[in-house]
């Protein structure tokens, strides 16, 4: 690179992505395939956490009824983490959870919304809805000339 030019470090948000993925691999039980598909040659979606890019392409899968999905499988939807998933494992013993339940317990119930369902909430159409990646995606944001 010419040093006339301004060095460009690359994104922080590359790293974080790249982060988000390993702990796809390490503890949600992930393939690095899986997480590729969908990717633009082979890049991180920068708008989209891997997890969230991943339940979009593959919304046949969705959605979850919360008190029948297996361990698994309720580690693929996003907004929930380790943790809460062991909450729900837990708290559906005792009976059936409602979507409150999942708010108390601690769900991003922001991006898990349109991925599951519950006695009382069904996402209708919103995981067929075309503009489900406009809707977590940032908005545009307007570029500087100078």
């Amino acid at each position: 690179a010419s040093a006339a030019l301004p060095l460009i470090q690359p994104p922080l948000l590359r790293e974080h992505r790249l982060y988000q993925a390993d702990w796809l691999l390490r503890f949600y039980g992930f393939t690095a395939e899986e997480i590729a598909t969908g990717t633009k040659a082979g890049h991180l979606d920068l708008e989209l956490d891997p997890k969230l890019a991943w339940a979009i392409q593959h919304r046949g899968l969705f959605p979850l009824d919360v008190n029948r999905a297996s361990r698994e499988l309720l580690l693929r939807v996003p907004g929930f983490g380790t943790r809460t998933v062991d909450r729900i494992i837990v708290a559906r013993q005792n009976g059936g959870l409602r979507y409150e339940d999942l708010v108390r317990i601690g769900a991003n119930m922001n991006k898990a919304r349109p991925f599951i369902m519950t006695p009382g909430w069904s996402p209708g159409r919103l995981i067929d809805n075309v503009d489900l990646r406009a809707r977590f995606a940032p908005p545009a944001e307007q570029l500087r000339l100078l």
